[in-house]
């Protein structure tokens, strides 16, 4: 006679929540429904740890309670996904067939939602660094939030300390809206000092702010123009920027340029400029009739020497009566050497040797010499097509760099991998090929060369790469390696030949086990040392009522070579 264990997830339970977050079920351990959302519409994927964790089934079977989805209310697959056909509730069962006979059933009741409206209103804005905000999602009671931060909890509020567009879901089925929260940092407008500039000159206005919105004023007209920056010109006057920052203030500053007649010499102090790491520059301001020189390093030189990146700008008073200005950027490269490394590659290829830096010149050297020599001045790659050593040197504006690479010929492919091994149940394992191959073809058709077995077989890789093929194999296989004791949470004793008998299920022999089982009252209605016997449902011959009982087990496991004991309540059902 087949033996069927019948295990009952929270059907029986009055506590069972009528709506169930996403990713829970109703207890907690293994022996759990697990699925992805319970949003109407929504395409919910299933699982149980109990298919994962515990052992290899023959045969699973899912049931979602939702006839009117016809054959797609039911699945073989591990990991279902279904789409229930309207909001309510449904039961949702796992049919587990082990070892050809043993029959494991898990069930859960899922609640499908619709979809709240809700409107969290304006982008929230905060002044400082980081904001520190509440938000406030619908009011459900009894529901359980979920927002996007990562945090689930039952109030409908969440702390926020950083930036972001922020949702919620509600009962594991996200609401319509999501809304922003920003800091803004306080700004600092400065469109620094008074100037009297000469009828040759245009200056540069800066008010930038994050966040920020932007009116210019001259002489009390609106200007057209929005953007952080203005170019003055003559006759000038006083100019106006107000900053409007989201979550601090308004802010504004003022600055008078004007114009002088004098029509200054050109002054331009070149263009930006690009230095090597360390490389030490002067800036040059002199123009004929320059009086003073004021620079944003606070030097009145006329010459300044660079040892940093950066923006540099200078007002030179010319001739005591108006100014004349010009601004660099100067940016230090990184330090990035080339750094070839040997290498080699299969006969009959070609390897292509790259070293660019930008725009500059590049000079290649083969040692020794080949025929077919690409010492081209300005390419920065060159094609090894024989074994050698390679050097290049690459100038780009002042900075040179130089470097050299031994490049071997081979013939052949070699790659090694593990053969065959025996894993755990639940253990993470990976293939990982070894060698020289260049491309990898699975089984499954992946390209990699690592592989993540989960079930037992055969796994085959094709690698490749210039030189040839390789087609390498290895068995997986898979044991239980725990001695864990599972006991199912109800049964059936009413002689119809399934389910009558409460018994603990085990992957190994077991030892120093005991087995007890009592009623309501305390009193010991069952008490065996065997782990193959199972109690029938009956005290003394006769039938227990219908109900919880209590049952407690101690065994010794041979793997962590430690006592243990457990107990929990299973349910007789009449």
């Amino acid at each position: 006679m087949s033996r069927r264990l019948l295990f009952v997830i929270g059907f029986f339970l009055a506590s069972v929540a009528s709506l169930l977050p996403a990713r829970a079920s109703a207890q907690k351990g293994r022996d759990t429904i697990n699925y992805s959302s319970t949003c109407a519409g929504s395409t919910i994927l299933f699982g149980s740890p109990l298919l994962d964790t515990f052992f290899k089934p023959d045969y699973t079977e899912w049931h979602f309670g939702d006839p009117g989805s016809g054959y797609n209310d039911s699945s073989s697959a591990k990991n279902p996904r279904h789409v229930f056909t309207t909001p309510g509730k449904y039961y949702v069962s796992l049919d587990v067939w082990y070892q050809g006979s043993d029959t494991i059933i898990l069930r859960d009741t899922i609640t499908i939602v619709t979809p709240l409206n809700f409107n969290f209103g304006p982008d929230i804005y905060v002044c400082g660094k980081n904001p520190d905000t509440v938000l406030r999602g619908p009011v459900i009671p009894g529901a359980t939030y979920t927002w996007n931060d990562d945090s689930t909890t039952h109030a409908d509020t969440v702390h926020i300390t950083r930036s972001g567009i922020y949702t919620v879901s509600v009962n594991g089925c996200g609401v319509t809206d999501s809304i922003g929260v920003f800091a803004s940092d306080t700004p600092k407008i400065d469109l620094g000092k008074d100037h009297v500039m000469c009828d040759s000159a245009n200056l540069q206005l800066t008010a930038a702010a994050q966040n920020g919105t932007y009116t210019w004023l001259l002489n009390g007209v609106v200007l057209p123009f929005t953007g952080d920056q203005l170019i003055t010109h003559y006759p000038g006057g006083v100019y106006v920027a107000v900053v409007t920052v989201p979550g601090c203030a308004v802010y504004r500053d003022t600055v008078s340029i004007t114009y002088s007649q004098p029509l200054a010499p050109p002054f331009d102090m070149g263009p930006d400029t690009l230095l090597c790491p360390k490389q030490v520059f002067t800036l040059n301001a002199s123009i004929p009739g320059a009086t003073a020189y004021d620079w944003n390093t606070g030097s009145t030189d006329s010459l300044i020497t660079i040892t940093s990146s950066g923006d540099y700008w200078v007002f030179v008073t010319y001739k005591n009566q108006c100014q004349v200005t010009d601004s660099v950027n100067v940016t230090y490269r990184n330090d990035k050497p080339l750094d070839f490394h040997d290498t080699a590659i299969c006969k009959g290829s070609t390897l292509v040797l790259k070293a660019d830096f930008g725009q500059g010149t590049y000079n290649w050297t083969a040692i020794p010499p080949q025929r077919n020599d690409q010492n081209q001045t300005g390419q920065s790659t060159y094609f090894v097509y024989e074994p050698g050593k390679y050097a290049v040197l690459a100038q780009v504006g002042q900075c040179i760099y130089t470097d050299t690479v031994t490049v071997r010929f081979d013939d052949s492919l070699d790659v090694t991998m593990l053969k065959d091994t025996t894993l755990c149940y639940g253990e993470d394992f990976l293939l990982q090929v070894k060698g020289n191959a260049d491309t990898y073809a699975w089984q499954d058709s992946t390209h990699s060369d690592v592989y993540h077995p989960i079930q037992p077989g055969i796994y085959t890789v094709v690698a490749a790469n210039g030189c040839g093929t390789d087609t390498l194999t290895a068995t997986i296989n898979f044991t239980q390696c725990g001695c864990d004791l599972l006991l199912p949470n109800a049964f059936t004793p009413d002689g119809d030949g399934h389910n009558d008998t409460f018994r603990p299920l085990h992957a190994c022999e077991m030892s120093n086990f005991q087995l007890n089982i009592y009623d309501r009252y305390g009193d010991l209605v069952f008490r065996s040392v065997n782990p193959g016997e199972g109690w029938d449902g009956t005290f003394r011959g006769v039938r227990v009522q219908a109900g919880a009982y209590v049952w407690m087990a101690r065994y010794f496991n041979p793997v962590t070579k430690q006592p243990v004991f457990r107990k929990g309540t299973v349910i007789v059902i009449r």
